[in-house]
């Protein structure tokens, strides 16, 4: 059991009254009913859920219409909204307008904590994430509040710090800005959650706490199973279960489902589900899922270039050029874009735009996979020297690409590179081979699964096809391999490659041929 989970067993309520954190100017006392209705608000408030910060807005609300709650109500409306802001903020989810509303709100009121004005400021610098899990800037606004963030960070960290102690507000948002900047990564969690102790198990900090640079799935199950309204819980411990290796889909797609059906219309959540679909391989429901996501959110990089990708697999080749082209125009993932018009490009044997885009590609992206495709589309073009160089670069930066030491094999065979053929080919034949080894067991793992019969003859379906593939390259591997043998006059291992080929539907006939003139 997690430290978190005992803290909110182990809670008590706590109501400390909002006229305690108000300035000298003493507001209006609320007589004995107001005070009830505020507790029950305050009460609402300390919950944490969503659904329970909503209630206790609409509660402060309604009571700024009396007199005697006025200013107390209008405070705790504020910090309501602002609340809400930050949690929509944190799930990725739209923009309500409640920051707005919390700023009117504060304009027009006669008495409010000295802090609270600017706990709507911090508020509004924060940065997104998912599911209270930080994530890298996906866009300018992203970026420009990193930068508010840092320019104010010692300033917005004392103010909270001080507030934290006696408004649950203020600790929630101080627990908000301190677990997600990477300007605090020096802070330990101790000394974080420290500064909030005073609401040590309130449900509003035990969630925030929870996932404090973190999943404390325990203990997010914990205020789910406390309080049914939590359904947010449900997103973080989606995203983990898809974050972990192996992805465990069929979790992540129960916790995501279950907050879809609370809130469907919520970008980060149809996001994460598409990439449920992805990672399952199920292309055709991932593309539905990304345009959901961008009915939501039409300028969303990591939705546009997942669509890009579930486009290509679907073979959708034009409409896949056409996705990445507004990714291009957003200028995020600008390299990542540019690969996959450059991949379908190629497959429209449109090889000049392919070559284009490619290059246009390697002059951000640093990995094997951009190279290699500029070594397939150079080779298709009859650039070989220069599809040799690309191959080779990709080689080097993963030696255990398969494909990669045969597409290399291959050009160095064609320009009668016999001692660098046979050698490149040689090896990617064992390496396929190993290969569909691995493959086989994937199948094996798959089988045995508890997936859903549709989704395992989907992924049964993908890794069959894999080695029928493999299988041309390593017979394709093995004949090259002979007649380079037989080009060095090394006959011995020229008819060992050659027997390896004699039953193969392609290559069978000219095997015996060659080593008809072996003998």
């Amino acid at each position: 059991m997690s430290k978190l989970t005992v803290r909110l067993r182990r809670a008590t309520p706590i109501l400390v009254a909002l006229a305690a954190c108000s300035p000298s100017r003493r507001p209006v006392a609320p007589q004995p009913a107001a005070s009830t209705r505020l507790a029950v608000a305050e009460t609402e408030l300390r919950a944490g859920c969503l659904d329970c910060l909503e209630s206790a807005y609409r509660q402060y609300d309604a009571m700024r219409q009396s007199a005697d709650t006025r200013e107390v109500a209008t405070a705790g409306a504020v910090r309501a909204a602002t609340l809400i802001a930050i949690r929509h903020r944190e799930l990725g989810m739209m923009d309500e307008g409640y920051l707005a509303t919390a700023r009117t709100l504060a304009a027009g009121a006669a008495a409010l904590p000295p802090w609270l004005p600017t706990l709507i400021d911090i508020a509004d610098a924060l940065p997104a994430s998912r599911g209270g899990i930080a994530r890298p800037p996906a866009s300018d606004v992203d970026l420009e509040r990193m930068r508010i963030v840092r320019q104010n960070r010692d300033a917005w960290g004392d103010l909270l710090r001080g507030a934290a102690r006696s408004d649950v507000g203020a600790a929630y948002t101080w627990l908000a800005l301190a677990c997600d900047s990477t300007d605090t990564r020096s802070t330990s969690t101790t000394e974080i959650f420290e500064a909030a102790s005073t609401f040590a198990g309130a449900p509003l900090v035990v969630y925030r706490e929870a996932l404090c640079r973190t999943v404390e799935a325990k203990t997010l199950e914990s205020l789910l199973a406390a309080d049914g309204r939590f359904v947010e819980v449900t997103f973080a411990l989606g995203l983990q279960a898809l974050a972990a290796r192996p992805p465990q889909l069929d979790a992540a797609d129960r916790w995501l489902r279950q907050a879809y059906d609370w809130r469907p219309k919520w970008p980060a959540l149809t996001l994460a589900m598409a990439g449920v679909a992805m990672t399952g391989e199920e292309f055709d429901r991932a593309h539905r899922l990304y345009g959901e996501t961008l009915a939501l959110e039409p300028h969303s990089a990591d939705a546009l270039l997942g669509d890009v990708r579930a486009l290509t697999y679907l073979g959708a080749r034009d409409e896949a050029i056409a996705t990445a082209d507004r990714l291009i125009a957003e200028r995020w993932s600008v390299g990542d874009a540019r690969y996959w018009r450059a991949y379908n490009e190629l497959q429209l044997a449109r090889l000049d735009e392919a070559w284009s885009d490619v290059e246009q590609a390697e002059k951000t992206l640093v990995n094997a996979e951009v190279p290699k495709l500029a070594g397939i589309i150079a080779y298709r073009r009859q650039q070989l020297d220069t599809s040799i160089a690309r191959f080779a670069t990709s080689q080097a930066r993963n030696p255990f690409d398969c494909e990669t030491r045969f597409y290399l094999g291959v050009v160095h065979a064609e320009l009668r590179h016999w001692p660098d053929t046979a050698a490149t080919l040689t090896s990617a034949a064992a390496c396929l081979e190993a290969a569909e080894e691995g493959l086989q067991q994937e199948i094996a793992r798959i089988a045995a699964s508890t997936l859903p019969a549709d989704r395992q003859a989907r992924q049964i379906a993908r890794r069959q096809q894999q080695i029928a593939d493999g299988r041309r390259m390593r017979a394709t591997s093995w004949f090259d391999s002979a007649v380079a043998y037989f080009s060095l006059s090394n006959h011995d291992e020229a008819r060992a490659c050659a027997e390896k080929v004699v039953d193969d539907e392609q290559f069978g006939a000219r095997a015996k041929e060659l080593l008809a003139r072996l003998r």
